[in-house]
């Protein structure tokens, strides 16, 4: 175990000194868009880091040891939805020359609608990666023999946040290309280890999962219409997870903000396409790792599928290896942490503050930056000691508060960068409406989580349609 911790610190150690030699802050331009001269390969991987969070590291494979393989057909919807962002909004972003998000709607809509939708960013990813690094707190709780998950919550924060503090975009997008390579090798060095202790070929154990855990596709039909609506199936992952990565990487300023980074529009195109791509396997790779984790456990029963991942690498794998897999963990939920923290930071500083157009002195603004920073990496790990009694898979449980809000979202940015005859009180209206609509749903009902930023989206443009018609009369 002393190798194994060993291990960690030191790899959060050279995490934070890489993150600190490779930042060049002289202000906030530099602190939150990198000065726009972020190469397009550091900005892909970032993008692929920051969403691959520990949640993806510890509960897509356990999806696919309770289930099977069927995630991927989200997956593949996740690539058209960002061929779409590439299509529909990257043009009109770089045209307006953005800081965030957000001021896109501002141009469209006005100050309000920019100010409303930020906040509603802020619950967002606040909400969202709470739930991500506390998903991090079990393996580090579960190796260093905590009482609870606080002291691990705050471990974890605290590293993640130092480098985020000093070295803003630039040195959280390198970091992140950094980490995404960790936790790819560590997922493959898992499969291999397996097929050693099972004294078998890579193939061989694959072959020995049930047909049913290795299937991909599915109609949902088997069980009627309740099943393409409450199933991971063609519909549901193409529809639903298209229609979920058009919201997320198109008006989501986690990473949006990485986009912004770009140099320009071409570049910011193959950041944004590639990282579909990149996820598409990575998602695969995972879910593989699950099933061979199945087939050495012979299918062993967990109350809890996000602890199979910890209890596989403590149990199961070799002392110095094993610390290298749990810094797989936290690399994921590190670039996705630190992301979060600049993302929203800066969400405030442009959005809420607008502190760009301040008189006032650079060093000041990127200090003010900084402590801005420092509060919401303190509101984040608050919130994370508030979620150490949930039984859900954390994956799920994080896309589906994301999925409330970005329905909503997704219909605002599409009515500014499509039409002009939308008000802003019709638009802002019809956010609104779609987010009271899927959080009743989410209460209420069965519906699977990928279908709600459709829904989300349709009750968006449809109440805005209505309400502007209404309006105009």
């Amino acid at each position: 175990m002393t190798l194994d911790i060993t291990v960690i610190i030191s790899y959060m150690v050279l995490v934070n000194i890489i993150g600190i030699a490779c930042a060049r802050v002289g202000s906030i331009n530099d602190y939150f868009l990198g000065s726009r001269s972020i190469p397009w390969p550091v900005a892909c991987f970032s993008i692929v880091a920051t969403e691959t969070s520990s949640l993806t590291f510890i509960s897509i494979p356990g999806l696919a040891y309770i289930s099977n393989m069927g995630f991927l057909q989200v997956a593949l919807g996740y690539i058209i939805g960002r061929v779409l962002v590439a299509t529909v909004l990257l043009p009109r972003y770089f045209a307006g020359n953005l800081e965030t998000a957000y001021e896109f709607l501002q141009n469209r809509f006005g100050l309000l609608t920019r100010r409303v939708m930020a906040v509603l960013f802020h619950i967002t990813r606040l909400l969202a990666d709470s739930i991500r690094l506390f998903a991090t707190a079990i393996p580090l709780s579960l190796l260093m023999g905590f009482d609870g998950y606080w002291q691990a919550i705050l471990i974890v924060g605290a590293t993640t946040f130092l480098y985020t503090l000093y070295g803003g975009i630039r040195a959280v997008a390198i970091t992140d290309s950094i980490q995404l390579g960790v936790y790819i090798v560590s997922a493959v060095a898992g499969i291999f280890i397996i097929a050693q202790i099972l004294d078998m070929p890579v193939l061989e154990v694959y072959r020995s999962v049930p047909a049913a855990g290795r299937a991909i596709f599915s109609t949902g039909t088997a069980a009627g219409w309740s099943g393409i609506f409450g199933s991971y199936n063609i519909f549901s992952g193409v529809i639903g997870g298209a229609i979920l990565s058009f919201a997320s990487h198109g008006t989501d300023h986690l990473i949006v903000q990485r986009i912004l980074a770009c140099r320009n529009l071409a570049a910011a195109r193959k950041a944004m396409i590639w990282s579909g791509i990149i996820v598409f396997f990575q998602f695969g790779l995972f879910l593989l790792w699950g099933l061979f984790i199945y087939a050495m456990l012979g299918g062993k029963k967990f109350d809890i599928p996000d602890t199979i991942i910890p209890y596989f690498i403590i149990e199961h794998v070799p002392s110095g290896v094993k610390g290298i897999m749990l810094a797989g963990i936290f690399a994921a939920a590190m670039s996705t942490i630190s992301a979060s923290i600049n993302s929203i930071s800066s969400s405030t500083a442009m959005d809420i503050l607008r502190l760009s157009e301040k008189n006032i002195p650079a060093r000041r603004k990127l200090l003010i930056s900084r402590a801005i920073s420092l509060a919401w990496a303190c509101v984040m790990m608050g919130i994370a000691f508030l979620l150490q009694n949930s039984r859900s898979p954390l994956v799920e449980l994080g896309l589906s508060i994301a999925s409330i809000t970005y329905g909503g979202m997704l219909g605002i940015f599409v009515q500014g960068a499509l039409s002009d005859r939308f008000s802003d009180r019709a638009a802002l209206a019809g956010v609104m409406a779609s987010i009271a609509a899927v959080l009743a749903v989410f209460l209420l009902c069965d519906l699977f989580w990928p279908w709600f930023v459709p829904l989300g989206f349709g009750v968006s443009l449809l109440v805005a349609s209505v309400l502007n018609r209404l309006m105009k009369r």
